[in-house]
């Protein structure tokens, strides 16, 4: 029995519940584990208050650059704001440390672009934007790829705000490294078209060609272009599928991706750059839309160098040398057009006289020069075809995209009942954003179609059809209510006019004669109403500033159209000069002559109207006639000693003035020079002779550059026995050079 008890009373210990006693706290258990520790000190890496940093740069929070990129990867957002912002305060205290801590920071940064906090994304791009372009191209070179890489890897994320605020640091991007970002773009739009096609002709699965197996070897433009069909909706399944996907996006979203690819495009396209691209201290004529008046490549690179500014001395210094060769012909009518072409190019690449000074070449020098010449030619060739084939392409794949956009924001974009917001916001407000997504769809649509040479009818197609929606509210500059908008937002409005203009005049140069558009727009009704837009823009005079007033643009005198506006206008005004050259040149000219020459367009429009003449010395279409072309010289020259003389007195019209004296130089080059030069009125040019003082001296030739000075000295060779003045003043020029060289 005692036994029995004393099992029972063991198992029941198992399962009672131990009594705690008053004031002695609960009891530990059984099987717990001391993880208490005694210790001296505590060593906390990175955070020293006793740290010397004495002789390094810190910031205002006493840390290096070293601490802040190791905080740029903390899990807490807060201190990677804080970092972000850190490296933004010590470069600015210490402006030494964007050279030497570039290698630490630019990668760590890199990291942060698919940052999933939006404070820190935002700081980022702030900070991208700000600090790469002060850091030499030399020193940032290593790192494009690592930006680049993480730029793309955002743009993929699977959150739509990372892929947005990625765009806008791809914005920054394109301005530094434009060339790498855009490299192989094409490669992308080909795939994507040839997916689709795939897709829509066979119920096969498509391969696809830009799958991951090769991605780690595809270039950072064609990564960056999947990335932008992508954020539009455009996927292999169909282009339909691709504007039903586009609506869902807000009109700020679309807005900010639709700008980016414009941005994005201006830097790959090289029909939109091609050497035609001026600043604001350049105002020349640009010359692609020339190209369909010539047969050959060759000759239309030749007629684009005639009048260019960077061969001044290759050619002037060729002229020489062929006169020289020749026996004792006149120069004037030694050398003929097959001849200049050939000469100019040789000269530019093999005689640089200017450079190679005491140098002798020999065959294999010439040979292999030549060579080198020939493939670079033949590689642009290419390049510039294979870009324009992929502009296309890219078109028909943005077409449904750009189509639905338009249709969804223009009712609310050009509704006169809101008139910009103007009576909430008071003048000077900018475009509201569906006026502004109207903008980048039409250049959008521009920078594809501009010196598309060969179109498909279905490209043309999809044009027409885009423009035949947008023509219902062109003008856009009578549709708007714009008289409380500021300078820029007039500015813009002009340019979506314009926009529609050349695109309407691309659209009709496309066509062949016996080829009708398969649409409800109608090409000669909107050509009739193109042209009287540009008739009521040249009938405005001109306002004190060098600007033609635009009084269209809302009926208010004050808006303007600046001279790369009126660059812009100039594809137009080569079109309609094939159709109404009649009205439309006298308007030129009179508009021509109604500029000063110290107006920045007046450069402009004399430089399109000369190369106008030249197609008709040249193996090119010209829209004009034999009278005509002369009634046109003849307007020029008739004005070209005064407007020379003003341009060489100032430093701003140098560029003017070289214009000039190229064209001159061509047109004494002719076996029958113009006659209706006075050259009588030219001497001045070289040599003033004051008629009370007399005092006598240099003209103002002699302020030009070196270059120009050259060629107009050149000139007076070509110019010598054509009238009596003339030659003593020119002689008098040349002693002058001769002593004060």
């Amino acid at each position: 029995m005692p036994k029995a008890t004393k099992r029972k009373k063991e198992k029941k210990a198992d399962f009672q519940k131990t009594k705690l006693k008053l004031g002695k706290g609960k009891q530990a258990a059984n099987n717990a584990t001391d993880v208490s520790f005694k210790a001296k000190t505590i060593a906390l890496p990175q955070q020293s208050i006793n740290a010397d940093k004495s002789g390094k740069l810190v910031n205002s929070r006493n840390l290096t650059v070293a601490d802040l990129a190791l905080q740029l990867r903390h899990y807490s957002p807060n201190v990677r704001r804080d970092a972000v912002g850190g490296i933004r305060e010590i470069l600015t205290l210490h402006p030494s440390l964007m050279l030497s801590a570039a290698a630490s920071l630019i990668p760590e940064l890199s990291r942060c672009i698919g940052d999933d906090d939006a404070v820190v994304r935002k700081q980022l791009h702030s900070l991208l934007a700000w600090m790469l372009p002060q850091i030499p191209s030399q020193l940032l070179s290593p790192y494009h790829n690592t930006l680049l890489l993480f730029t793309t890897s955002a743009l993929s994320h699977i959150y739509p705000e990372v892929r947005l605020d990625a765009v806008r640091v791809l914005d920054a991007c394109l301005d530094i490294l434009p060339h790498t970002a855009t490299s192989g773009w094409e490669n992308a739009v080909f795939k994507m078209a040839s997916a689709i096609s795939t897709t829509a002709t066979s119920t096969a699965t498509p391969n696809n060609a830009a799958g991951p197996s090769i991605a780690s070897h595809q270039p950072h433009g064609e990564r960056i272009m999947n990335c932008f069909l992508s954020l539009l909706g455009i996927t292999q399944r169909s282009s339909a599928a691709a504007s039903i996907t586009s609506t869902d996006l807000v009109p700020g979203t679309k807005l900010l991706i639709l700008r980016s690819l414009r941005t994005f495009l201006s830097h790959a396209l090289p029909s939109n750059s091609g050497g035609d691209s001026a600043d604001a201290e350049d105002q020349s004529c640009p010359t692609w839309f020339f190209r369909s008046a010539f047969t050959s490549s060759a000759e239309f690179e030749y007629f684009q160098r005639l009048l260019g500014r960077n061969a001044r001395s290759q050619q002037s210094r060729y002229i020489a040398i062929s006169r020289h060769s020749k026996s004792t012909v006149r120069p004037s009518t030694e050398a003929s057009y097959s001849d200049w072409a050939s000469a100019d190019s040789s000269a530019a690449s093999l005689m640089d006289l200017d450079n190679t000074p005491g140098k002798s070449l020999n065959s294999a020098d010439l040979l292999s020069s030549l060579e080198a010449v020939s493939a670079t030619n033949a590689i642009g060739t290419r390049h510039g075809k294979h870009s324009q084939s992929a502009a296309l392409s890219l078109f028909a794949l943005l077409d449904p995209v750009l189509l639905a956009s338009f249709l969804d924001t223009a009712p609310s974009a050009f509704q006169p009942d809101l008139d910009f917001s103007q009576q909430m916001r008071g003048q000077n407000v900018g475009l509201s954003t569906p006026s502004q997504l109207v903008f980048e769809i039409l250049s959008l649509t521009l920078a594809l179609w501009r010196g598309s040479s060969s179109p498909s009818a279905q490209s043309r197609s999809s044009l027409a059809n885009l423009l035949g929606h947008v023509s219902v509210y062109f003008p856009f500059s009578h549709h708007t209510g714009s008289s409380g908008l500021s300078a820029k937002a007039k500015s813009l409005v002009v340019q979506m006019d314009l926009a529609y203009a050349e695109l309407v005049a691309l659209l009709a140069l496309s066509h062949g004669k016996t080829q009708k558009v398969k649409s409800k727009f109608n090409i000669e009704t909107q050509i009739e109403s193109v042209s009287s837009f540009i008739a009521e823009l040249l009938s405005v005079p001109v306002t004190e500033r060098g600007t033609v007033s635009l009084g269209s643009v809302g009926a208010s005198p004050a808006n303007t159209l600046d001279p790369d506006t009126f660059r812009a206008l100039l594809p137009t005004l080569w079109f309609l000069l094939g159709s109404e050259h009649d009205t439309l040149l006298d308007s030129l000219l009179a508009t021509y002559h109604a500029h000063a020459t110290q107006h920045r367009v007046k450069p402009v429009l004399f430089e399109f109207l000369a190369r106008a003449y030249l197609l008709s010395k040249l193996r090119a279409q010209t829209p004009f006639a034999a009278e005509e072309s002369d009634r046109l010289i003849e307007s020029l020259l008739s004005t070209l000693p005064r407007s020379l003389w003003e341009a060489a007195s100032s430093s701003n019209g140098h560029a003017f003035a070289g214009v000039q004296l190229e064209f001159l130089h061509f047109l004494l080059l002719l076996p029958s020079p113009p006659a209706v030069l006075a050259y009588e009125k030219l001497g001045p040019f070289y040599w003033i002779r004051h008629p009370t003082k007399k005092v006598s001296g240099p003209g103002p030739f002699n302020r030009l550059p070196r270059a120009l000075r050259k060629l107009a000295i050149d000139n007076t060779s070509l110019l010598q026995g054509r009238d009596e003045k003339l030659d003593k003043t020119m002689s008098a020029a040349r002693q002058h050079v001769q002593t004060s060289a």
